[in-house]
C-alpha cells in the first residue's frame, strides 16, 4: 500500500529552495552544530540523474527526455515505498503531466507541496550572477514559454531534464496541481524567520521544537552559509558560478534593472504578481 510520504520543495531557481532545505536538515539533525552545507542528507532533487538510475530499470543515458519523464513516476513510487518516514525532494520542475497523460510528481505518494516563491526580478538578478548571463538575457529566460535545465543534448549532465515554463506558468502550474500547498514567500522569511520556518515545520506534521526552531534558524542564516561556503565551498555551485551565497536580499533588483525593462516585465506578469503581492 502506497503512503503519501513524499514532500516537494518547490520553487523557480534562485527563490531560496536551497535555505528551506538546510533550515530542514539543521532542524531535523540530533547534533547542536550547523549541519555541513555539503552534506545534507534530509533531502535530494527530483532531477538527480543518479537517483533515476538507481530506481529505474533503465539508465537514463538510454532514454530520451520524453522517456525519462514517463519513468519518472514510477521511480518516485519506489522512493516512496523504499522510505519510512517524510522525505523531502527538491524540483524546480513545473508541475506537468508525461506523455502518458500521467502527473512526474505521483498525486498517490504526496503529502505536501512547499511552494517557496520570490519577486521574479529578484530572481532575474540572482540567476544571472548564478548563470554568468547577462541581466537582459535572465528576464528573458524567465519569459520564456520553452525554458528547460539541464537540457543540452551534446553532453550528459548528473542531472535530468527540468522543464520552467515561464516564471509566472510555473507558479501557476503549481498552485493548480492537486496536492496540499504551502505557500513561502522569500521576502516574508526574510521578515520573520520564525514565524514562516514555524510554519513549514507545522504543515509537515513535524513536532515542534522551540528552542530546535530557533538554532536551526541561527544555523541557516546567511551569514552562516556564506561563512561555510567561504570555508569549505559548496558543491551546488556552478561552475560559472564565483558564489552561491552572493547575497541573499530582497529588493535588490531596482540597482541592477532599468525601469523601462523592469515595467516591461511587469507588464507580462502584472496577474502572478499582483496576487504574490509582488509590484512594480
Amino acid at each position: 500500500m502506497l503512503s503519501k510520504n513524499l514532500i516537494w520543495l518547490v520553487s523557480y531557481p534562485k527563490s531560496g529552495n536551497t535555505w528551506v532545505r538546510i533550515f530542514l536538515a539543521n532542524y531535523l539533525s540530533k547534533s547542536l552544530q550547523p549541519v555541513d552545507i555539503n552534506k545534507i542528507k534530509s533531502s535530494t532533487i527530483s532531477s538527480s540523474r543518479k537517483v533515476f538510475d538507481r530506481y529505474s530499470a533503465v539508465l537514463s543515458s538510454d532514454l530520451k527526455t520524453e522517456e525519462i519523464d514517463n519513468l519518472r513516476p514510477h521511480v518516485y513510487i519506489k522512493m516512496s515505498e523504499e522510505e519510512n518516514r517524510i522525505k523531502f525532494i527538491k524540483t524546480h520542475d513545473a508541475y506537468s503531466l508525461n506523455d502518458n497523460n500521467l502527473p512526474i510528481f505521483p498525486t498517490e505518494i504526496s503529502k505536501g507541496v512547499i511552494h517557496i516563491v520570490r519577486h521574479p526580478l529578484d530572481v532575474a538578478v540572482s540567476f544571472a550572477f548564478h548563470s554568468n548571463i547577462s541581466i537582459e538575457k535572465s528576464i528573458q529566460n524567465l519569459n520564456n514559454h520553452k525554458k528547460t535545465l539541464a537540457s543540452n543534448k551534446k553532453k550528459l549532465t548528473n542531472q535530468l531534464r527540468q522543464v520552467l515554463d515561464t516564471w509566472s506558468n510555473h507558479y501557476l502550474s503549481w498552485e493548480n496541481a492537486p496536492i496540499p500547498r504551502l505557500l513561502i514567500r522569500y521576502e516574508d522569511l526574510l521578515d520573520r524567520p520564525e514565524e514562516m520556518f514555524k510554519s513549514i515545520v507545522e504543515f509537515c506534521d513535524i513536532s515542534l521544537e522551540e528552542e530546535k526552531l530557533l538554532s536551526s534558524i541561527k544555523h541557516s542564516s546567511f551569514n552562516q552559509l556564506k561563512t561555510q561556503e567561504d570555508q569549505n565551498g559548496f558543491r551546488e555551485k556552478p561552475i560559472k558560478s564565483s558564489k552561491f551565497f552572493r547575497s541573499g536580499k530582497s529588493g535588490a533588483w531596482q540597482n541592477y534593472i532599468p525601469k523601462t525593462l523592469a515595467l516591461e516585465f511587469y507588464e507580462k506578469n502584472v496577474s502572478v504578481m499582483k496576487k504574490l503581492g509582488y509590484y512594480f
